[in-house]
């Protein structure tokens, strides 16, 4: 057990965390304060800017809703190109993920969600920096896009963005406090600096509050690319992901299926190593069904082995985004 599932998992640690969450909101709110004033610079480029992020740790559908974008201005014949930090990659520093002619990279050195994206968008840039202000300077300079798209930027303030979309979990992320208390990196309040508030994932929660809900597709696709209708599987199944929030994903592909006998979520970005694969191997079921981010990290040996197929998630363009992209790019 890692020691921040310890410090979760302990009843002593809460004073603790309570401690550092409000330390945490002090650096924050300085960190906020000295943007707002000028005192910390905030650098553009000139081809626009549109960022995705969120106020929790994970789990809000930002690569989805990319991913959506992407394929908006390819309708558009404005050409896009993404940035991200690369969360969870084995590298430091800019990597070039793909360029107009393929993938350059893997999920472990590129991160696994830029990986996925220049997986499904051939042809698109890709770029992760820690710095992505000199990410941004690359793409523009390298590849001359209409549009870049900033993955997970709300708290990237250092690049300025002639968009910033801000999506939120309806309901209201349970864990509402600061890090590490809660999961919020900012307190709630803040989603007033975003151009635009999207709530999502309503979608099984019998809620109508949500801008943005996340489908399944009705297929699912094997370790060799071919797809199957996902009412022809049949027989008692296996579901694992490593997601912020898997449950989530549990929820759905079981409400378009039938009961999983077996669910196992591993960490966010899980790298699955050994010990990862075994809890998969070690369990007894005909077939297992991943998210596409979790099976692109899989060996195909193994995917045929295990009988593993992945399923996609899509999401549409709310109207008040449409709006706003229809206001920016035309």
């Amino acid at each position: 057990m890692s020691i921040v599932n310890y410090m979760y998992s302990t009843t002593w640690f809460k004073p603790l965390r309570f401690l550092l969450a409000g330390v945490y909101y002090l650096i924050i709110a300085l960190r906020n304060f000295l943007y707002d004033l000028g005192i910390f610079k905030i650098h553009s480029v000139e081809t626009p800017v549109i960022s995705v992020g969120n106020l929790s740790a994970g789990g809000s559908g930002k690569t989805i809703l990319v991913q959506a974008l992407v394929e908006y201005f390819q309708t558009q014949n404005i050409q896009p190109a993404v940035l991200s930090r690369g969360y969870g990659r084995s590298t430091k520093g800019l990597r070039l993920v793909a360029d107009k002619l393929g993938l350059k990279e893997d999920p472990l050195t590129a991160g696994d969600e830029p990986f996925l994206i220049a997986h499904n968008y051939p042809g698109v840039p890709v770029v992760v920096s820690e710095n992505r202000v000199v990410g941004a300077q690359y793409l523009e300079r390298s590849f001359r896009p209409g549009v870049i798209i900033l993955d997970d930027g709300f708290q990237h303030r250092r690049l300025d963005r002639n968009l910033d979309i801000l999506l939120v979990d309806w309901p209201v992320n349970q864990a509402v406090h600061l890090l590490p208390w809660g999961a919020l990196r900012e307190p709630f309040a803040n989603k007033q600096r975003a151009d635009l508030v999207l709530y999502s994932k309503a979608g099984l929660r019998g809620n109508s509050h949500a801008d943005l809900t996340f489908n399944l597709t009705d297929s699912v696709y094997d370790h060799a690319g071919n797809s199957l209708l996902l009412s022809e599987l049949q027989g008692e199944y296996g579901l694992f992901a490593g997601l912020g929030n898997p449950d989530y994903f549990f929820e759905s592909l079981q409400a378009q299926h039938y009961p999983a006998t077996t669910k196992i979520a591993f960490p966010d970005h899980a790298r699955y190593e050994a010990s990862q694969l075994a809890k998969i191997s070690n369990r007894a079921s005909q077939y297992w069904i991943t998210t596409q981010k979790d099976y692109i990290k899989l060996r195909p040996e193994f995917c045929r082995q295990q009988n593993i197929y992945y399923i996609k998630l899509k999401t549409k363009l709310p109207p008040a985004l449409l709006d706003q992209l229809k206001q920016n790019f035309n």
